[in-house]
């Protein structure tokens, strides 16, 4: 039976029992002896993650003044990365996996998000469009050293005889191995995602620890491990009807897309692989808008109508067996076409659209 001792629940800044996302991650309290580990997150191409905000331009509009308080503070892809590696290494070590093995799903999970844009999926697909990049792809070519920023983590995973090909394999979900904590519905990367999400808002029920899932995912053994994996899948639905999906978060990521289209010219493919600082010094004006206390009222003065965007709800299908691991079945998502209705206001006393992008004296 897999055990959450491996973890040391970090204090509650909140007081209401919830887990901390906010807690430093540094692997050499971990207590592993293995140079791999440090090897690999010292790498450049992880370390800019530190400059990629989790949720992308929600972050800055969600939390327009991080202060350290439960519910506000910003999270980056470095910080949630390294919480899918935890991850990886609870569920090793409690199967007795090999140094092989161990170094495989570590890799696998610290690296997944490694091929992400500034901005994550707020700015993905415009880098898609003009230059045709996106993550799935920008991983591949990090990981494989064909583009710079990837070069010393390439030398560092073929220095330690790692089988690349099989870490990208499980990066996209395509080597069901592990339990299928790479491929199944119920993965180290949403288990970690979704709570750290939800640790945004101050819940009106604790979330629940990362680990705590990841155990009764793999134990599978009495009904309490099957309503704390059933609680998580509807966690995620909440999150993606509140937050992902919310006006606020549509309105982000239009925003942060639109100053893009707007300052392309600004832009080279290069700059997939750059940080956040360096996005906002070429989109004038972005950072200023997201943070603005009247952010959607800003918004809406220049974006209006019927905007299309893609509709995801999380179902828990009872006739799917938990305990015989049918996940596929059980934890089910729809993916509909939805609308929001942006209504416009009286121009006549709205800033020029050059105000709204920062060109003043550009």
């Amino acid at each position: 039976m897999i055990q959450t001792s491996f973890f040391v629940r970090q204090a509650d800044p909140s007081g209401i029992g919830a887990y901390d996302f906010s807690a430093p991650m540094d692997l050499r309290t971990w207590g592993l002896d293995d140079p791999f580990f440090m090897d690999v997150v010292s790498t450049d191409a992880f370390q800019r993650l530190h400059s990629v905000r989790f949720l992308g331009g929600i972050d800055y509009s969600l939390v327009q003044s991080p202060n350290g308080a439960w519910g506000n503070i910003r999270y980056t892809r470095f910080q949630h990365s390294l919480g899918v590696a935890r991850l990886s290494l609870m569920y090793g070590k409690a199967c007795e996996l090999d140094e092989g093995d161990t170094r495989l799903i570590f890799s696998a999970a610290l690296l997944h998000d490694v091929g992400h844009a500034p901005l994550s999926h707020s700015l993905e697909p415009v880098f898609n469009e003009i230059f045709g990049i996106e993550h799935h792809l920008a991983t591949r070519d990090i990981l494989t050293g064909r583009v710079s920023i990837g070069r010393s983590l390439f030398q560092v995973l073929r220095g330690y005889g790692l089988d690349i090909d099989r870490v990208i394999a499980l990066i996209s979900g395509k080597d069901a191995s592990f339990h299928e904590f790479f491929s199944g519905p119920i993965n180290f990367d949403t288990i970690e995602g979704i709570l750290r999400t939800r640790a945004y808002i101050k819940p009106a029920i604790s979330p629940l620890a990362p680990e705590l899932v990841v155990a009764a995912a793999m134990n599978r053994t009495t009904t309490a491990d099957k309503d704390i994996v059933d609680q998580f899948w509807r966690y995620k639905d909440q999150i993606y009807r509140h937050v992902i999906n919310s006006k606020e978060g549509i309105l982000s990521d239009l925003a942060c897309q639109s100053f893009m289209r707007h300052h392309i010219n600004n832009l080279g493919p290069e700059d997939y692989f750059s940080t956040e600082e360096n996005i906002f010094n070429k989109l004038p004006g972005l950072r200023s808008l997201l943070t603005n206390p009247n952010f959607e009222s800003m918004v809406t003065k220049y974006v209006g109508g019927t905007i299309s965007y893609k509709l995801r709800r999380f179902i828990v299908d009872q006739a799917g067996d938990f305990f015989a691991r049918d996940d596929k079945s059980r934890y089910r998502q729809t993916r509909t076409t939805s609308t929001v209705e942006i209504r416009l206001p009286d121009f006549t006393d709205a800033p020029s659209t050059e105000d709204l992008f920062g060109d003043q004296g550009h």
